[in-house]
């Protein structure tokens, strides 16, 4: 995951929305856009993850 924050917030209610950029059988691409108040973006986040299913998420 990587997170580049822009803008230094104290006090404020923030949001964030995320969505997914690519889905694929076992690697997803995911970011996440967080907004202040004013709708000013704060922080913006990548994230690659893999999916595992059945047998090969066993244990883990």
């Amino acid at each position: 995951m990587k997170i580049n924050f822009l803008k230094p917030i104290w006090n404020a209610h923030l949001k964030a929305v995320g969505i997914v950029i690519k889905r694929g059988k076992t690697i997803g691409l995911t970011e996440c856009d967080v907004t202040d108040e004013e709708n000013n973006l704060v922080a913006r986040a990548t994230c690659t993850q893999m999916t595992l299913r059945g047998e090969r998420a066993r244990g883990r």
